[in-house]
């Protein structure tokens, strides 16, 4: 765990990028598209090493869930930007409430 608000941001903007692929993607699989056609369509957008994991996130996380996700991470990141004092905690919070979120699907 990061150890203070400037070094927990790259986690937070990792996040971010990470939800940014999903959140399209998860749209067209409920659209009606497959989850593999969908994976095969962003190509060398994804890391090899990483198919795996995200053909499982787009398995289980709805648009609308991402679409939570993703507000909620834009909220921690300005407020780890813009507390004098950032709180290490409200990441360590986020991560904990995604991670639960994710195992209950």
């Amino acid at each position: 765990m990061p150890a203070g608000g400037a070094e927990a941001i790259p986690v937070v903007r990792s996040l971010q990028r990470r939800l940014l692929m999903l959140a399209p993607a998860r749209v067209r699989v409920e659209r009606g598209e497959r989850v593999d056609a969908v994976m095969t369509s962003l190509g060398r957008a994804l890391f090899w090493k990483d198919k795996a994991k995200v053909q499982r996130m787009l398995s289980k996380w709805s648009a609308e869930d991402l679409a939570t996700v993703a507000d909620r991470a834009g909220k921690l990141e300005r407020s780890l930007m813009f507390t004098p004092t950032p709180d290490r905690e409200a990441l360590g919070e986020e991560l904990l409430a995604i991670a639960r979120k994710a195992r209950s699907l």
